[in-house]
């Protein structure tokens, strides 16, 4: 495991060198926020069995039987900002089923994706053109890009990122197999490719985590820490889009150790 010795202002370092670039925002009015479905109570989700839909989008959830999310979508109003202390469900909920973002979460309900094949998809009831949508990571994901396996070790316990008086300890992303710290030269990619009865009509890729790895902006090293627009116009227009994830930290089968997960809202339709 990897000593990692934490900085306040390292945190906020992989997003601000290129935050003059991307493109930070909030929901605006005519977007689709997603918040008509209601969570009983605050940090909480749901997964619901058969998929849900919000305004005219239809969102393909496949649930496993211990009730998590196997693949697709659910929604969520997490907003958890630290590790945790235990590899256990009720700890772990907190972080894959919640967006990373600057600070506490206000966008209300919000949509979590776990990308597994070809399940992570919404469909439209009518073809549209998707002017952009708002994503993040999750906080699972950028606890895991941005601290690796361990945070402190037995020698040296570390306090739990913003969770200062929290007791010092050894922190774990919990990762199967563990994961890397990203540095130079890793990136995780989201790409979305859209659909028009059955024909492919285009793809977009945007960088959750840009390591120095973008071709047109090579100074670019940052992991996404805050809702970000993510442009789809160019799929044209679309009656499907499915997502998928590739990351640099894969293990000896090539399989991605980097959370397959990232959080989506704001969907604007172009009018």
């Amino acid at each position: 495991m990897r000593k990692i010795i934490f900085s306040a202002i390292a945190l906020l370092a992989l997003f601000t060198a290129c935050s003059d670039d991307l493109e930070v925002k909030v929901p605006y009015p005519t977007n689709i926020t997603f918040n008509e479905l209601k969570l009983d109570k605050n940090f909480t989700h749901n997964v619901p069995d058969g998929g849900f839909s919000s305004q005219g989008l239809n969102f393909n959830t496949v649930k496993a039987a211990d009730g998590q999310l196997e693949a697709g979508f659910c929604y969520s109003n997490r907003s958890q900002r630290s590790f945790v202390w235990n590899n256990d469900v009720v700890s772990m909920d907190t972080v894959r089923y919640s967006v990373w973002t600057t600070r506490p979460n206000t966008t209300e309900t919000y949509v979590v994706c776990h990308v597994k094949g070809d399940d992570a998809f919404f469909t439209l009831d009518e073809p549209s053109v998707i002017d952009y949508m708002l994503v993040s990571n999750s906080t699972w994901g950028y606890l895991a890009m941005t601290y690796g396996d361990t945070y402190g070790t037995k020698e040296e316990p570390q306090a739990n990122p913003n969770i200062p008086s929290a007791p010092k300890g050894i922190w774990h992303s919990y990762v199967p197999g563990g994961v890397k710290k990203f540095d130079s030269g890793d990136y995780f990619k989201l790409t979305a490719k859209g659909f028009n009865n059955g024909q492919a009509t285009g793809s977009v890729t945007f960088d959750l985590a840009c390591m120095n790895t973008n071709a047109e902006h090579p100074n670019w090293k940052y992991v996404v820490s805050d809702w970000t627009r993510m442009d789809l116009v160019t799929l044209g227009t679309v009656d499907k889009v499915v997502f998928y994830l590739e990351s640099t930290d894969i293990n000896t089968d090539g399989n991605m150790r980097t959370p397959a997960w990232f959080c989506l809202d704001g969907i604007q339709l172009k009018k």
